[in-house]
């Protein structure tokens, strides 16, 4: 992870008029140790997915997460389940990031969490359908942690 996002500490250097603040709370400088997963609206939505799965693991901090996500350790699906569902929050909150910076109407972390869930659960039915083995019982794990 390079830190290249063009968050608001990046827009800053080129353009000192703009601001800067993060849009999803209103409350802090845009970097991206804030918007993923400092900022209370991404943290609700990161920790209604990956609590569940990593238990006492569970951490809203960046490098936390990045040691998370490389450790071999954890099972297969875990792991899987894990990273799947980091990159779809990801996604889905610079999404709703630019989506709001352009004026789009906010959508309630909550409602963000439900779409996040039937993308995570449509990826683990198209793994079954494929017979995958070593992705067998990624929904069954998934329902388990909601």
């Amino acid at each position: 992870m390079h830190n290249r996002l063009t968050t608001g500490d990046r827009m800053l250097l080129w353009n000192v008029g703009i601001d800067a603040s993060c849009v999803l709370c209103q409350q802090h400088l845009e970097t991206r140790d804030h918007l993923f997963f400092s900022c209370r609206y991404s943290r609700e939505v990161w920790s209604g997915l990956a609590q569940g799965l990593l238990l006492s693991r569970f951490t809203d901090q960046w490098q936390g997460i990045m040691v998370i996500l490389a450790d071999k350790n954890l099972s297969t699906l875990n792991l899987y389940l894990v990273r799947y569902s980091f990159q779809v929050a990801l996604h889905s909150i610079w999404r709703e990031r630019n989506n709001r910076r352009h004026g789009s109407q906010p959508v309630l972390a909550g409602h963000l969490i439900t779409i996040i869930d039937r993308q995570i659960r449509n990826q683990c039915l198209i793994m079954d359908s494929k017979r995958i083995r070593s992705y067998e019982g990624a929904l069954q794990l998934w329902f388990s942690t909601r």
